[in-house]
């Protein structure tokens, strides 16, 4: 009675890992618990939902017909796609191979997956080509770690709602157009390029976005919400292209170039600290908004840095102390450049609320 028991305990332990070869399709509601390989590329069929369970590790093989160096195993889902973890338990997508490398596998995609929001929460997401893929669908990332996938994840005419989650050490770590996304409390590290976007709504707070190789945040064509976020350690900050933007209770600091660059946009800077950073606080070409109430400070070369033809309005900031000016790069400096009209600095340091 003894082993047997011990056997029945067992049991779970021992169960063959689920396996899908080839072209294949869910077409009823599913459940994943335990060891999946993927080789070839699965659908979830519309109408059909795939839950997976806390604990699954999916794995993906690399198969590469056409030889571009991208992997072709991936979960193609029409239907709900829920992956829910926890802490203890989290779900895991990654490489079958030996030594894993980005691009071994293709990605989670949604696929016209909008009737009903999917899920990826307390998932770890690694050495796929797009992490995850959304595109006319509804999603929201929880609690989920993105790392070495040639994109974290990409988004297009979806609507994406990230929470808690990170991005750190992939080729793009966010890439999405034509999408609403809300982003909170997350982490954006050291990828090659952060965020790239166009025509697209983005809101995002509580984030830190650092040490990513190119630009922290990279916008074109778009609108964005920037609240209590810290973008440190990045090539370029902030860089906005024919975008507006408001900005409040940021921390953009020791960026290397620039802390925000603003080309053809308009933007409402107030209330941040901007400071440390390597070549100006604030470039602006042919761009304009309102700049007032910031802690604009040791800033290497310039506090404000005009390279376009047109003026730019800026109103009372505080620049490390009452009576010092700000540094600036204007048509004072190099002919054709537009002017900078500088209101007279802040007579008191104004409150800024740090992330």
């Amino acid at each position: 009675m003894k082993w047997i028991l011990i056997l029945l305990l067992l049991l779970p332990s021992l169960a063959a890992a689920i396996e899908y070869h080839g072209e294949n399709t869910i077409f009823e509601d599913t459940v994943w618990q335990g060891e999946v390989l993927i080789d070839g590329i699965l659908t979830v069929a519309m109408g059909a939902t795939l839950e997976i369970r806390p604990g699954t590790r999916v794995r993906f093989t690399r198969i590469d017909t056409n030889g571009d160096g991208i992997g072709e195993s991936e979960i193609f889902a029409q239907g709900r796609f829920i992956a829910r973890g926890t802490a203890e338990q989290p779900i895991i997508f990654t490489s079958a191979a030996q030594n894993p490398a980005p691009g071994d596998w293709g990605t989670l995609n949604m696929m016209l997956s909008e009737a009903g929001e999917n899920l990826l929460e307390n998932c770890l997401v690694e050495y796929g080509y797009r992490g995850f893929h959304a595109h006319f669908s509804l999603a929201r990332l929880r609690s989920s770690t993105f790392r070495y996938n040639q994109r974290g994840a990409q988004f297009q005419e979806s609507t994406v709602s990230i929470e808690d989650s990170e991005f750190s050490h992939n080729f793009n770590g966010l890439q999405f157009r034509d999408s609403q996304v809300d982003i909170k409390n997350s982490r954006i590290l050291n990828n090659h390029w952060g965020i790239r976007a166009v025509f697209v709504e983005l809101q995002m707070e509580g984030t830190r976005v650092e040490g990513n190789r190119i630009n922290g945040v990279s916008l074109r064509d778009s609108k964005l919400q920037l609240r209590n976020n810290l973008i440190v350690d990045n090539r370029r900050g902030l860089y906005l292209q024919r975008s507006s933007g408001k900005l409040s209770g940021n921390r953009i600091t020791n960026n290397r170039e620039h802390g925000i660059y603003l080309e053809e946009s308009v933007a409402e800077i107030q209330g941040n600290l901007i400071s440390g950073n390597g070549r100006s606080g604030l470039k602006t070409h042919d761009s304009g908004g309102q700049v007032e109430n910031n802690r604009i400070e040791h800033n290497g070369e310039f506090s404000f840095y005009n390279s376009g033809t047109d003026d730019f309005e800026i109103g009372g900031n505080w620049y490390g102390s009452s009576v010092r000016l700000p540094q600036l790069m204007d048509g004072r400096s190099r002919a054709g450049l537009g002017m900078l009209q500088v209101a007279p600095p802040l007579t008191r340091q104004p409150e800024v609320k740090i992330f």
